[in-house]
């Protein structure tokens, strides 16, 4: 699943649905590290069911991945989900500021990994939905983005909520 993800080219906005943590930490540090390591991009990624540091350590113990090094270095940035999402500046302004950022320091781009989990935690499904359609199905910047779904989140959605998500979405996964 990761080989064929890492295939696509910038600009893609899909969506994964994934059944449980460890299931979405198998992809996101499998992910994190070929594009970090193989394909020079920088990466995001948003938790909402872990915490910041348990992505880090995560990362650090499954992979023996110089994590610190690679934030330092802007190759790597971990922001909680709640932040990114309501925290800070407009979300879509700042992940595009991310991916231009990561173009001027060298690399090919940056993919985002953004959990969307804060916005069912906050009882906002329908804020969640305009939000996802707010996005461009493609992005015309150095960006890619893979917006996170846990099943149980996305089961709560109304048929057509999901219907709307998915056709929108330039493709949706399921990781089981």
């Amino acid at each position: 699943m990761v080989a064929n993800t890492l295939e696509t080219n910038m600009g893609i906005h899909y969506m994964i649905i994934y059944k449980d943590l460890d299931i979405l930490r198998k992809f996101y540090s499998q992910y994190t590290q070929i594009q970090i390591e193989k394909n020079n991009e920088s990466v995001m990624i948003n938790p909402f069911y872990e915490t910041v540091d348990s992505v880090r350590q995560f990362l650090y113990k499954d992979l023996d991945m110089n994590v610190l090094e690679y934030e330092r270095e802007n190759m790597l940035f971990i922001i909680d989900a709640l932040e990114t999402y309501f925290d800070q500046e407009p979300d879509n302004v700042f992940k595009e500021r991310m991916a231009l950022y990561s173009k001027k320091i060298g690399k090919k781009g940056l993919s985002i990994l953004s959990d969307t989990g804060a916005y069912p935690f906050k009882g906002m499904n329908k804020e969640l939905v305009d939000y996802e359609l707010s996005l461009p199905t493609v992005f015309d910047l150095p960006l890619r983005a893979f917006c996170l779904f846990h099943q149980a989140d996305f089961e709560r959605l109304t048929d057509e909520q999901k219907q709307k998500l998915i056709e929108h979405h330039g493709m949706t996964i399921k990781i089981n």
